[in-house]
């Protein structure tokens, strides 16, 4: 992590020329229906993914792939202020396993995931090369299954969205303070042991996690 000269950080993703443009944004929001009250906006040359404008998150398109939508789910956008990161700070892999998560449980008990029972599957940490970067690792070994080994590509494709982009077409500043997603970089909150839980619980994700791969792909 480096500086600029009016001492704000410059984060490894920044260093990263997103390829996004307006046409590839007209066909992302073509492709995944993301609604007109949803802005979207390429990045200009002095703009940073770590600092969007206010009003604004910053993507990478490759999070589509992974999962995300918008407008943004509620427990997407409850884990992100769990965790206290910006949308950006968590590679693909990290949406593909919240999603993933999240469909599982919901499509098993007909709930939804408590984020303590999901802490108790996998621990975040800070990527070791990429300053300001998190991503998820299994306690217990593989949950989500068939995540890419590597995926790259995310740090290409970055773009900056704002308006309503929160479910219930909600703006963020529309949320209490203490449910607004983080904007932008920050340290995030990491746990280095699962959390005790109550024995049912404790029943349900035993029960998933002996599901076989396929039905966790």
């Amino acid at each position: 992590m480096a500086e600029l000269a009016g001492g704000f950080p410059v984060y490894s993703v920044d260093f990263y020329t997103s390829a996004v443009t307006p046409e590839y944004l007209a066909a992302l929001r073509r492709d995944f229906q993301i609604l007109v009250e949803v802005d979207l906006r390429v990045l200009g040359e002095n703009d940073l993914p770590s600092r969007p404008p206010p009003g604004y998150i910053s993507l990478s398109a490759e999070y589509f792939q992974a999962g995300l939508r918008l407008p943004l789910h509620p427990f997407p956008r409850r884990a992100l202020t769990r965790l206290n990161v910006a949308p950006a700070q968590l590679n693909a892999n990290a949406y593909r396993i919240l999603v993933g998560c999240f469909i599982l449980w919901a499509k098993n008990f007909a709930t939804e995931l408590p984020f303590w029972a999901f802490q108790y599957l996998y621990r975040m940490k800070s990527a070791p090369s990429s300053a300001g970067s998190y991503y998820f690792q299994g306690f217990k070994g593989t949950f989500v299954a068939k995540c890419p080994d590597s995926d790259k590509q995310f740090k290409h494709l970055w773009f900056y969205a704002g308006g309503r982009w929160l479910h219930g077409h909600l703006a963020r500043n529309e949320l209490p303070r203490s449910e607004r997603v983080p904007v932008t970089f920050r340290n995030g909150y990491v746990w280095t042991r699962a959390p005790h839980i109550p024995g049912t619980t404790r029943g349900m994700v035993t029960g998933l996690q002996n599901l076989a791969e396929h039905e966790r792909d």
